[in-house]
C-alpha cells in the first residue's frame, strides 16, 4: 500500500472536441502549505530547537539561495534545482535590453523527489462538477505560473465561469463591487486598471501599477456571471489559492 496518496478528479479536457475526453486534476483546495506549516511540522517531530530559530533559519537558507541565483549560480539541494537564464532573442553583440530580454530561473524537480513521486498511490474521487474557480494565473511580462506578478502589466487568469458580469447600470457603467481584485494583507482589495478579454475560461487583466513592492495578494474575482445570459442574484466571490507576489525593487 502506497504511503502516500493523491486524490484526483476527473475534469472534461476543453481543449478537444471529444465528449469522453477528461484530464485528472489533483484535489488541492484548502491544503496549500507555507513555511508556517514546516515550520509546525519540524516542531511537532520533536525538535528541540524553538518554531522562531526554525524559521530563522528557513527565512536565511531562502536569502541565500536567492542571493546565489541573483550572483549568477545553479541552486541544487534534495528537492528542486534552481537554474538561472535569459530570455529573449539576440544579433550577436546586442547588450541586454530591458524589455526584449528577461531574467528568470528554471526550476527542476530533484532526482530524488521524482524517486518518490514513483511511490504515490492515486485515488479517482470522479468526475467533478463544473464550478467556478480560478486554475491558473500567467503573467504576461514573465511568463511566469508561480505567483509573481509584474504591476502595470496583465496577467491570464484561466478558470471556469470567471467572467466577469455584473448587473447593467442605467449609466452604462460596470456594477459597483463586480471585477478582478488585488487584496492585500491587510484586506484592502485594489481593482484590475482594465480588462482586455473576458470569457468564462479566460479573464485577461492589467494588475495595478500602484501594488506594493516585496507584497503579496490575493487574486479576487467578484461576479454575477454562472451560465448563458442567466445572472446570479447574489455576486460569487472566486479566489485563487496561490498568493501573488510583487518582486522587491531590484536596485
Amino acid at each position: 500500500m502506497a504511503k502516500f496518496l493523491w486524490k484526483v478528479w476527473l475534469r472534461l479536457n476543453k481543449l478537444t472536441p471529444n465528449p469522453t475526453d477528461y484530464v485528472a486534476e489533483v484535489d488541492t483546495a484548502g491544503h496549500t502549505r507555507r513555511q508556517q506549516d514546516i515550520i509546525e511540522r519540524i516542531a511537532a517531530e520533536g525538535s528541540e530547537v524553538k518554531s522562531e530559530t526554525i524559521k530563522a533559519i528557513l527565512d536565511r537558507a531562502n536569502a541565500v539561495k536567492r542571493e546565489f541565483l541573483l550572483e549568477g549560480y545553479s541552486v541544487y539541494d534534495d528537492f528542486i534545482h534552481l537554474t538561472p537564464r535569459i530570455t529573449g532573442s539576440w544579433t550577436g553583440k546586442e547588450t541586454y535590453t530591458e524589455g526584449k530580454h528577461k531574467a528568470t530561473v528554471d526550476a527542476t524537480l530533484s532526482k530524488a523527489m521524482h524517486e518518490d513521486l514513483k511511490t504515490l498511490g492515486v485515488e479517482v474521487l470522479g468526475v467533478a462538477e463544473s464550478g467556478a474557480r480560478i486554475m491558473l494565473v500567467t503573467d504576461v511580462a514573465t511568463g511566469k505560473t508561480d505567483g509573481t506578478i509584474t504591476p502595470g502589466d496583465d496577467i491570464v487568469i484561466a478558470g471556469d465561469k470567471i467572467k466577469v458580469v455584473g448587473l447593467p447600470q442605467p449609466n452604462g457603467s460596470t456594477e459597483t463591487g463586480i471585477n478582478v481584485f488585488f487584496v492585500s494583507a491587510a484586506g484592502v482589495a485594489t481593482p484590475a486598471t482594465r480588462i482586455s478579454e473576458n470569457m468564462p475560461s479566460k479573464v485577461v487583466a492589467r494588475v495595478p501599477a500602484a501594488l506594493a513592492k516585496n507584497a503579496s495578494y490575493t487574486l479576487r474575482i467578484v461576479t454575477r456571471f454562472t451560465a448563458g445570459v442567466t445572472l446570479l442574484k447574489m455576486p460569487r466571490v472566486i479566489e485563487y489559492d496561490l498568493p501573488l507576489n510583487v518582486p522587491k525593487a531590484q536596485d
